[in-house]
């Protein structure tokens, strides 16, 4: 049966709930400080049984508090304002309209009197021994442009297609239109250009079966929701870096990995699968020394847990492969390599403990109660339940007694999907919040294992408020130029579902090995980037590696190290990230809305000041872009002024250097000669860009290691001018001893014999 809330008769405030009675059920409106309001539809028949849990492992409601609204009706409408937020709701069929300083962001009536589309703007279903579902229909106006949902593939606006919100392993998946893929998030941003609309709007449902952007009618975009709660939340703002830090408020700001993570790591399944895998993982790391490449570790794949069987069965160490794991592991941490262990929460059926955790009952269970199968990596396997607190108890402890204790840096939240297809099992349902809570478990074993200090937690999978617990990437990418072009985007469109701390492999993991061309090119593109690695799988065991192609190694290892020279600027981005929710890689056409920048170019600006550009073709030597005219913008490469707001051409050389432009008045700090990620950078040389008005730049530092919440950082205010720079210590928290802060190589000074809101003025001429 079908259920309208219609014919709205009166309106009721319950404690902050904002409740309009009508027919077949109610409409609650709860405001929140700062533009946050959540509309709730309550059907009388339907329930909302999946309330509590969503909000209690989603929202962090310490981050937002209730505010009250004031509520005026007129003769065809309920009117309830908080500053500059306006919602309007009709009595006749309950359409809802927001409003932020005038402008309507969301709602209205879909389509005229003479176009035949859903008259109710969410409409509820019962269905016969199945569970019941909403659809939400609100109206698309012309030039509405939209963006986020996780890793979907594509061009940044999605606009025109229709994503199903389900969590797939998607090896080898086409960039330019897979769908869906590994990470379901249920946060979009509604822009549009014209009308200067724009509203974010996070579905706070743990089942959603699709989001259609335009593509099944013109006239309206919409949304499925199975089993409840029937509600969104519309974040507004007066730009989208202040809806993405409302939308972090709701979610939860992003976990700050620790400083090492955003070096160079190797990573392929081909040295953990092979029998002589010990030795072939300490041969690599030879070779790195030897060629002097800098490196960080290893992304440790599932091969260590592979047993003679051929079965890979979860915390259980080959030992004829690592007969002694805590001293492999220590021997090579003393040599500075850091281990990312790659994990899965499929117990295969033949795995040593299989019986005994189903009899704890630790496992999903199907309509009869009893353990879910399904095939998984190896065969037939149980998933772990970890919204089953003695299941997730005791995966934390043995994420402490198998990796931390024996010296592993990391936890690789891997084929963590949870693809559970019948719906008839409980967890169906709930599915999408399973791999939230495998990283829950990973950030609190390291949190009880090494008070104070931060985990490196990656997640392949992941929900709205992923970025809480872990980082990612784009998963198993494919060895050719559509994918390494589609990921840029996604770089993008990571940030823009509130995921800062992305990821690609470079060369690509899937298919042939990657042209030498392509991995360079790669590479480039990875110099401003959180994650640089370069990680793949092949058929014949040969991964790539910076040496696969003898005439790009210098090339190659010039990047990595250039890497390395940005870390300072790339690290202060990323602790401003994890403070706002404000993210890294930033699309241009949002950036600069007053811009014609078109909203699928590939160049997007990285942190407050640099323009990165990936050359996304074969074969190409020199590009032709449009930099923002708003701005005046310097070559990095050359230092010299280049045009704005004008279309000009570059050369685009295959080459050890990527290809940047900076903002007048940045001050873009860099580590010259930085090989190693530990601590403090011992020289960080500020690059400064004049500008003939001061412009000012915020640079963060701090021990690479410690909470953030503990506030042990220095924040520094640098003001750029056409022949000055000065630098305001705002806040102090760290000093070590023997460091330099210099401009453009020259003008050292000791930034630790400075006190907390004193100022060094230094000339550029």
């Amino acid at each position: 049966m079908k259920y309208q809330i219609l014919n709205i008769g009166k309106i009721e405030n319950c404690n902050g709930d904002y409740i309009l009675h009508g027919d077949d059920g109610s409409i609650r409106l709860t405001f929140y400080d700062d533009g946050i309001v959540r509309i709730s539809y309550d059907f009388i028949a339907l329930g909302d049984i999946l309330d509590a849990d969503v909000s209690k492992r989603v929202l962090t409601p310490e981050l937002v508090k209730k505010a009250e609204a004031g509520i005026e009706e007129n003769d065809s409408e309920f009117v309830l304002s908080r500053n500059d937020f306006q919602l309007t709701v009709s009595k006749e069929n309950a359409a809802l309209s927001a409003y932020w300083k005038g402008i309507l962001i969301h709602g209205g009536n879909i389509g005229t009197s003479d176009t035949v589309v859903p008259s109710s703007q969410v409409r509820g279903f019962s269905r016969y021994g199945k569970n019941a579902y909403a659809r939400f229909n609100f109206p698309v106006a012309d030039n509405d442009e939209f963006y986020g949902l996780g890793d979907k593939t594509g061009v940044p606006d999605r606009r025109g297609r229709r994503f199903l919100m389900f969590n797939r392993d998607s090896l080898g998946y086409d960039a330019s239109r897979t769908d869906p893929m590994y990470k379901s998030v249920p946060f979009f941003l509604k822009s549009n250009p014209v009308t200067k609309a724009l509203a974010g709007i996070f579905i706070d449902a743990p089942c959603i079966d699709y989001v259609d952007f335009a593509c099944e009618s013109e006239f309206y975009y919409s949304w499925q929701v199975e089993g409840g709660p029937y509600s969104y939340f519309i974040i507004a703002g007066d730009d989208y870096h202040a809806i993405l830090s409302r939308y972090a408020q709701l979610t939860g700001l992003p976990y700050l990995p620790p400083l090492y993570s955003f070096g160079f790591f190797a990573s392929s399944m081909n040295y953990a699968d092979p029998d002589n895998s010990r030795d072939r993982i300490l041969r690599y790391f030879s070779k790195v020394e030897e060629l002097g490449i800098p490196c960080e570790g290893l992304y440790f794949s599932s091969g260590y847990l592979k047993a003679d069987d051929g079965k890979r069965y979860a915390f259980i160490w080959n030992r004829k492969k690592f007969p002694d794991v805590k001293g492999f592991v220590g021997a090579l941490k003393e040599r500075g390599y850091h281990l990312c262990m790659n994990l899965k929460p499929g117990i295969l059926k033949t795995h040593p403990w299989y019986n005994e955790l189903a009899s704890k009952g630790y496992f999903i269970k199907d309509e009869e109660g009893k353990p879910y199968t399904d095939f998984f990596w190896g065969g037939e396997a149980s998933l772990i339940d970890f919204l089953n607190p003695e299941a997730f108890s005791w995966w934390k402890e043995k994420l402490k007694e198998t990796y931390l204790e024996m010296g592993c840096s990391g936890i690789w939240n891997d084929n963590n999907e949870f693809e559970m297809e019948d719906p008839e099992i409980g967890s169906y349902r709930l599915r999408t919040l399973l791999p939230i809570e495998m990283c829950r478990a990973s950030k609190e074993a390291f949190e009880e294992f090494m008070p104070g200090k931060r985990g490196w937690i990656y997640s392949r999978s992941g929900y709205a408020g992923i970025q809480r617990y872990a980082r990612t990437w784009s998963g198993d990418n494919v060895s050719d130029w559509v994918s390494y072009k589609y990921n840029q985007y996604m770089s993008v469109g990571f940030g823009l579902s509130g995921i800062p701390y992305y990821g690609h492999d470079l060369g690509g993991f899937f298919g042939d090995p990657p042209s030498e061309e392509l991995l360079v090119r790669s590479c480039q593109s990875a110099v401003f980037q959180p994650r640089f690695v370069i990680h793949s799988w092949r058929e014949d065991g040969n991964p790539t590696e910076p040496w696969t192609y003898p005439d790009a190694l210098e090339k190659i290892k010039s990047l990595i190290k250039e890497h390395y020279k940005f870390m300072p600027y790339i690290y202060s981005e990323a602790i401003k990230a994890a403070m706002t929710g404000i993210p890294i890689d930033r699309n241009l056409h949002l950036e600069y809305p007053e811009d014609d920048i078109p909203n699928d170019a590939v160049y997007s600006l990285f942190g407050d000041s640099v323009i990165k550009v990936p050359v996304t073709e074969e074969s190409v030597e020199s590009l032709t872009l449009k930099l923002p005219s708003s701005e005046i913008w310097y070559d990095g490469r050359s230092g010299e002024k280049v045009p704005s707001g004008v279309s000009f051409s570059i050369e685009a050389p295959l080459d050890g250097h990527a290809i940047w432009f900076a903002r007048s008045g940045s001050a873009i700090a860099t580590a010259p000669g930085c090989r190693k990620l530990s601590g403090s950078f011992v020289i960080t040389d500020f690059i400064v860009f004049p500008s003939d008005a001061e412009h000012v730049n915020d640079y963060f530092e701090d021990d690479g290691e410690t909470m953030l919440e503990s506030g042990k950082y220095n924040h520094w205010r640098i003001a750029v001018s056409c022949d000055s720079v000065r630098f305001t210590l705002v806040k102090k928290a760290l000093a070590v001893s023997g460091r330099i802060f210099s401009v453009n190589g020259a003008n050292g000074f000791d930034p630790d014999a400075m006190g907390e809101g004193e100022t060094k003025e230094l000339c550029l001429r």
